[in-house]
């Protein structure tokens, strides 16, 4: 995908299967996400995250395996609609789940390019606090 991204790294102290089922199911999403989430993980299927106060953001599930999740934004503020995230599940030397982030496709860096860096990377820490406490931690709440 060409254009700009955003890129995370963020290690947890968890099983990849629950590290996967945060990105790929209902209740996972919901744990961390703070939306009001419907929708389902498998491909093809849409994810719809409604913000209170915020924005609406519809994302369709394009790749979801053991070792990787693929959202592609099909409705969303400014220049989000066409973007796509990308997680990667791997691990670190010590064992912990290494899940890489990119957010790429942004046509240029102005407008929400940096703000939504720094939302994805609030919302990294806040997907490891749910998936390493199964505790509902959202990030915006």
């Amino acid at each position: 995908m060409s254009g700009h991204a955003l890129l995370h790294a963020v290690n947890i102290q968890a099983d990849p299967v629950k590290v996967r089922d945060a990105l790929t199911t209902l209740q996972g999403l919901k744990g961390w996400t703070g939306a009001d989430v419907s929708g389902g993980g498998k491909v093809g299927d849409q994810w719809s995250l409604k913000y209170p106060d915020g924005p609406t953001f519809v994302w369709e599930v394009t790749t979801h395996d053991a070792n990787k999740v693929v959202w592609k934004c099909v409705k969303g503020p400014g220049d989000a609609a066409g973007t796509a995230v990308n997680f990667d599940i791997g691990q670190s030397s010590d064992g912990r789940v290494h899940l890489k982030f990119a957010h790429s496709g942004w046509p240029h860096q102005e407008g929400n390019f940096a703000k939504c860096n720094a939302l994805w990377g609030m919302m990294l820490h806040q997907l490891r606090a749910f998936a390493e406490h199964g505790k509902i931690a959202p990030a915006h709440a």
